[in-house]
Parts: C-alpha cells; sequence; structure tokens
C-alpha cells in the first residue's frame, strides 16, 4: 500500500512538471493577461513536495531496513554452515585415512579433541566446559547461560562439554567425547559458526550440532542414524521449552533451503 502511494505521488509529481514544461503563466501587478513561458525554463518542485516525499522515503526504509539486514546476516550464518560442515567433513576423512581406526569412544577416548584441533591448526585451546576451563563457562545446574535454544532458553551443556578450540578464523568448537559420548556411541561436534563472541549464540541460529559416526562420516544430528534420529521434530521446535531443543537443527538447516528464511 505504501509503495502505491509512492507511485501516485511520484506520479502526481511528474504530471505537473509535464504541463508546467509545455506552458505556465503569470500576472504581473496590473496585468490582466497571461504570459506563456517557452520550454526552456526550469521547473522546480516545492519544499513541501519534496519533504512528503522524502518524509514517506524514510518510512519505507525504516520498515524495510531491519528486514534486509536480517536477511543478509540470516545468509551469512548459512553460508559459514555449509562451509564448516564440509570443512569438518573433510577433517575427519583425513584423521580416519591417517589412524585408520573407527571413530568409537575406545579409539580416542578423551583425544578426539586433540585430534581433530591438530586439523583445523586451533588457535586457541578452549579447555572443557566441564571443568570450567573453557572460553565459555558451565553453569552449576549443567546449563551455560552463554548460550540458549532454539526458542532462546536454557541449554544443556552436556553434550557439548569435553573440550573446545578456536579456529583461525574464529569458529568455535565444542566436543563431547566423555560419558554421553561413550553411551551413545559417537562423538558429537557442535560448530558455533560465527565464533562464540558473536551474537546470536542460539541453537538452530549459528550453533549446530553433528555427530561422527563409527565408519566416519559427519551427519547433522537428527538425520538418519544420529542419536536424535526418532526426536528430530521434537528438538528442533519453534514452541519447544526443552534444554535440547536446537540439537536437531543441523539437519534441518542443511535440508532445507528455506531453513535461514524462516528464522
Amino acid at each position: 500500500f505504501i509503495y502505491y502511494k509512492i507511485y501516485l505521488l511520484l506520479f502526481y509529481i511528474g504530471g505537473k512538471m509535464q504541463n508546467l514544461s509545455k506552458s505556465a503563466f503569470t500576472l504581473a501587478k496590473g496585468a490582466t493577461h497571461v504570459v506563456n513561458w517557452d520550454n526552456s525554463r526550469k521547473i522546480a518542485f516545492t519544499l513541501a513536495e519534496v519533504l512528503i516525499t522524502l518524509g514517506i522515503i524514510g518510512v519505507v526504509a525504516a520498515m524495510t531496513l531491519p528486514t534486509v539486514i536480517n536477511n543478509v546476516h540470516h545468509k551469512e550464518l548459512e553460508t559459514a554452515l555449509k562451509k564448516q560442515y564440509s570443512t569438518l567433513s573433510q577433517a575427519i576423512l583425513d584423521i580416519q585415512r591417517e589412524d585408520n581406526l573407527p571413530f568409537e569412544y575406545e579409539s580416542y577416548r578423551s583425544n578426539f579433541k586433540t585430534e581433530l584441533a591438530a586439523k583445523y591448526k586451533a588457535a586457541q585451546n578452549c579447555g572443557a566446559i566441564n571443568n570450567n576451563t573453557g572460553c565459555v563457562i558451565n553453569e552449576i545446574d549443567g546449563t551455560f547461560s552463554h548460550y540458549k535454544s532454539y526458542t532462546g532458553k536454557s541449554l544443556q551443556a552436556a553434550y557439548m562439554d569435553d573440550g573446545g578450540f578456536i579456529a583461525n578464523d574464529g569458529t568455535t568448537f565444542f566436543i563431547e567425547q566423555g560419558v554421553q559420548s561413550e553411551s551413545i556411541g559417537a562423538y558429537l561436534v557442535t560448530i558455533d559458526v560465527n565464533g562464540y563472541k558473536k551474537r546470536p549464540n542460539k541453537m538452530g541460529y549459528d550453533l549446530f550440532m553433528f555427530q561422527i559416526t563409527k565408519d566416519g562420516k559427519v551427519l547433522p544430528q537428527g538425520a538418519d542414524g544420529t542419536w536424535l534420529r526418532d526426536n528430530r521434530k521434537a528438538r528442533c521446535s519453534k514452541t519447544s521449552t526443552h534444554n535440547e531443543n536446537g540439537f536437531t537443527c543441523a539437519y534441518y538447516a542443511i535440508t532445507d533451503n528455506n531453513y535461514f528464511k524462516k528464522l
């Protein structure tokens, strides 16, 4: 509707310019006749017309600019996610070729993070969240306030708290290689694709979880063959308050081309 009003205003102003370019008149003091202007006379907008037009343009810009900025930001996160997915897959493949071991707890135990960090030539060791030695500190209740769930609630840290590191580009990695890893029979790698110092720091927005299968495949959490396959929808819900909500959003972010547009 606003665009339509702007069109009408410009059409109105354009019509006045066209009429004035053809002819106009002025009455001198005491004169009773009309004088035609020639086509070379310059036509200007009135101050009111300029202010009205600028005002409408300002309103439209104020309404649309936040959306444009969000779209650009979401596109950046999408690009970063796909890049990190590819890079992680290559790093795991390299480790597998070198060690020729299955990716299970008995193969690496708590050394998996060290192996992975070496492939990234990590710029900083983030320690372990569960020992409060990490870049992000664990809370008493097992959550960490630095990150939130998909719906902005408390996020469970137990599945990403055994180690971490920061790559040279600022990307932050959180590793699960302890009790939870042993119980589900797989290593988990959670990636903050724009770094832990940049917002929004939310699962399913810039924080995504991947699972490493025994044969070296990197799967977005929630995909077939992953620990949370059967809870795929429940763990990426816009209404859930569960502290694991967002764990499976990596699956949708990778497989749904419109995922980031719907954030």
